[in-house]
């Protein structure tokens, strides 16, 4: 692959491009460690209490605890332990019945990434922590190998505050890049997102190159460096934020970079957000 110079850039700059450029099998993670927290409020809009639904013979949470439990084994000790972040005693049981640590977290929290620097601020008390992955509760078919590859895109990008994923989709796929609730990324030539909305972007007078995604649809998966996500955390909400319903916009807000792994159309996640979302899960649970 051809290198782009950087002519005058610092030496460590320059270092860390050709990292950033290093075939993926290449990309290290010893001497990392990193958590999987996953952040559980009880209350929700178009499915009330959906956390706590149990047609499968377990909780949706437990579900998402399992995914996590598949990430760790297959992590290569990458990630050292999983956390639920609650906020109601009924889901602090499901994860302690579970297996797994639970931290009790304020009821007031407007979004999961707030949810989680206060846990992580409790758990890194007596542990270090270098990467943390948030993994949403209501994501019970994720990919196991996302939560990894979401870490290790911070390995590529040591500039990068925090990482997500996205597919690149292809021409005829214009239904879904017009749908509010298929939130699409705009790049850079650097693999960093520039813009996440839920309009379609970007917007296309021009018909793609061959071979060029019409657009990228974003995975709602974040690994954030343990120093940023406390200073998100202090972060106000921002206009983009508040119009979007997006709370990365506000680290993009604040001109932090947040780098952006582009995965398999295979990984799209199944969120569950609807009445028909959980029926459609449970029935692929019994087939």
């Amino acid at each position: 692959m051809a290198m782009d110079r950087l002519d005058g850039a610092p030496e460590d700059q320059q270092r860390a491009q050709r990292e950033e450029q290093a075939p993926y099998a290449n990309r290290r993670t010893k001497g990392m460690t990193g958590i999987i927290v996953i952040p559980a409020r009880r209350a929700s809009t178009r499915l009330p209490e959906k956390l706590l639904l149990r047609d499968t013979g377990k909780p949706l949470l437990h579900h998402a605890i399992d995914r996590a439990r598949e990430a760790v084994e297959q992590s290569g000790g990458l990630f050292a332990d999983i956390v639920v972040a609650y906020d109601d005693e009924e889901l602090g049981e499901i994860a302690r019945g579970a297996g797994v640590r639970s931290i009790r977290t304020s009821d007031r929290h407007e979004c999961g990434t707030t949810r989680i620097a206060e846990a992580v601020e409790e758990l890194s008390r007596d542990r270090r922590v270098d990467v943390v992955v948030n993994l949403q509760a209501d994501e019970p078919e994720i990919e196991p190998e996302a939560l990894r590859c979401v870490a290790e895109e911070l390995v590529r990008d040591r500039w990068a505050d925090m990482a997500t994923l996205a597919i690149p989709m292809p021409p005829g796929t214009e239904e879904g890049m017009n749908n509010p609730n298929a939130v699409k990324v705009a790049l850079d030539t650097q693999g960093r997102a520039v813009y996440f909305s839920r309009a379609p972007i970007p917007y296309r007078r021009n018909a793609p190159l061959e071979g060029e995604a019409l657009w990228h649809h974003h995975l709602g998966i974040y690994a954030y460096r343990y120093s940023f996500l406390k200073e998100f955390a202090a972060l106000p909400v921002c206009p983009l934020e508040r119009i979007e319903g997006l709370e990365q916009l506000r680290a993009l807000n604040a001109g932090r970079r947040i780098r952006v792994g582009q995965v398999p159309a295979s990984w799209a996640g199944k969120g569950i957000d609807t009445v028909d979302d959980y029926r459609a899960f449970v029935n692929r649970m019994a087939a």
